[in-house]
């Protein structure tokens, strides 16, 4: 029995270490996805992420597993009607059964960011509108909120980023229970004066542990491929106290295949694990796709009592799921028919122009523009190689096709236009025309290509067997000019309206990720 009972620890040891680690790989949310919230209601997680001019804003996802997420809804569908842009950072709260989001949205009316809050029972059917919450002269951005020990919630948010005389500060108030009123006397995280040493804090998070206030937060630049985004950490007895920065910050930074990590929120599983949901830029594909949504997991010394992340200072390629049995799944192809709804919550359209008016029909979609000009609709793109296919009717003199899309004064777009295939240029709002052919045929196939994230090759076709490429041979187009500050490049439809309710028909949109 005792020699039996050897063999069976012998082949179960052996079984147990030949077992696989389950794994996953960065990003877990694959496409341009900023300033990442995240939050655990129960079992489920839900996360937002940065839209800045983009609508529907601020999209929400939701996941069991947090490698894979599944789009859901918006924060908001239609922005409200005091925001002009600038959609940035907003950050979930869940409360007495209520869902918060602290949002950040530059006013119509003088121009000047600030924090808003919006309040919803179901987070699968948008959010409601408070209006602003904190407006501190020239900007107030990055809201994040922190229940303490004793039930008392905290709102902190960056401030005087925009002022020159002074430096920049994570400022700290204390916020009602019903979420929608500051209460007393703001106060500082990061007091200069008492030797804080700052490099223009912000996306911060603010945990308890062990009887530390542990305060994360992001330094450096953030948002094109000049940036140096990083993580560092400091921690005080005292939420109000004097705040000892970490000697090893930062604690995470860019490595080779992820760069300039930052501004992301700190959510802990039922166990009691922590996992931080950030962004980076991907080193090759970078503001051409955009911020990633990636996940690492955040473990503790207990000796020195200072938090680390499990697979060092930079961004993990692939690490261990944080559940048992997950299966990471990506898709890579996005395909709308126009037949169901199902994919609308996917596209997305520009607040500075006019809203797109959609008509559904048989698989076909009417895509209509408001006003005069520019009327775009569009999706992210998940790495910098890809393509994109529709059809559109060929009818009508204006422009109707196919886009990249970096903003409304540079994209590149390939269309039909008076019975004419063409591929216009705009840079800088200056548009130029490349190449025009006429066709005689009732519908034509438009095709762009995008060669690692920067170069693209343009095609088009009357039966989808024989395409005719611009440019010729194996050249292609620069598109160096098409990423914006801060916002990644989309592929979708764009009309070119010359007047209110011109309007393309289109039989389908595929996009198609190649990694």
């Amino acid at each position: 029995m005792y020699k039996l009972l050897i063999l069976l620890f012998y082949f179960s040891a052996t079984i147990a270490a030949q077992t696989p680690v389950q794994t996953y790989k960065n990003p877990v949310i694959p496409h341009d996805f900023p300033d990442p919230s995240v939050i655990r209601v129960g079992e489920d997680y839900y996360a937002a992420g940065t839209t800045s001019d983009l609508a529907p804003s601020y999209p929400v996802y939701h996941s069991r597993d947090l490698v894979n997420w599944e789009r859901i809804g918006a924060i908001f569908n239609d922005p409200p009607a005091w925001i002009q842009g600038d959609c940035w950072a907003p950050e979930l709260f869940y409360h007495n059964g209520t869902f918060f989001a602290y949002y950040t949205a530059r006013k119509k009316s003088d121009h000047i960011s600030c924090i808003g809050v919006a309040t919803t029972k179901d987070i699968t059917k948008g959010f409601e509108d408070k209006g602003p919450l904190i407006e501190w002269g020239s900007e107030a951005i990055d809201a994040f909120v922190f229940k303490d020990e004793d039930g008392q919630l905290y709102i902190t948010w960056k401030a005087y980023g925009l002022d020159p005389s002074r430096p920049i500060e994570i400022l700290a108030s204390e916020l009602a229970d019903d979420g929608l009123t500051l209460v007393g006397e703001h106060f500082t995280l990061t007091d200069h004066s008492k030797g804080w040493r700052g490099n223009g804090d912000e996306g911060q998070v603010v945990l308890k542990r062990n009887g530390y206030y542990y305060h994360f937060y992001s330094v450096g630049g953030c948002c094109d491929n000049r940036c140096d985004y990083r993580i560092e950490v400091a921690r005080s007895k005292s939420l109000r106290g004097d705040w000892e920065q970490y000697a090893g910050n930062p604690i995470l930074e860019g490595g080779d295949l992820w760069k300039c990590s930052g501004h992301g929120t700190i959510v802990q599983s039922p166990e009691g694990r922590y996992f931080y949901l950030y962004h980076a830029y991907h080193t090759y594909d970078f503001e051409f796709i955009g911020r990633q949504g990636l996940l690492d997991e955040l473990l503790w010394d207990d000796e020195a009592g200072w938090p680390y992340f499990k697979y060092g200072r930079n961004p993990s390629l692939q690490a261990e799921v944080p559940f048992a049995n997950t299966v990471q799944k990506r898709e890579t192809q996005f395909y709308d028919n126009f037949a169901t709804p199902e994919k609308d919550k996917y596209w997305l359209w520009d607040m500075n122009l006019p809203r797109p008016v959609l008509t559904k029909n048989n698989g076909k979609l009417t895509f209509a523009s408001e006003g005069i000009g520019f009327c775009f609709r569009g999706v992210n793109v998940q790495t910098g190689n890809y393509t994109m296919e529709t059809a559109v009717r060929n009818e009508g003199c204006h422009l109707k096709g196919v886009c990249v899309y970096g903003n409304s004064t540079n994209l590149f777009t390939i269309g039909v236009e008076e019975e004419k295939v063409k591929l216009y240029q705009i840079e800088k709002g200056n548009q130029t025309e490349l190449f025009s052919r006429t066709v005689d045929a009732p519908e034509i196939y438009l095709r762009v290509e995008s060669i690692n994230a920067r170069f693209f090759r343009f095609s088009w076709s009357t039966d989808q067997q024989a395409w005719h490429a611009f440019p010729d041979g194996p050249t292609a187009l620069d598109g160096i000019f098409l990423p914006q500050w801060g916002k990644g490049v989309r592929a979708g439809l764009l009309i070119d309206a010359k007047q209110a309710g011109d309007s393309g028909t289109f039989s389908y949109f595929l996009l198609d990720n190649k990694y």
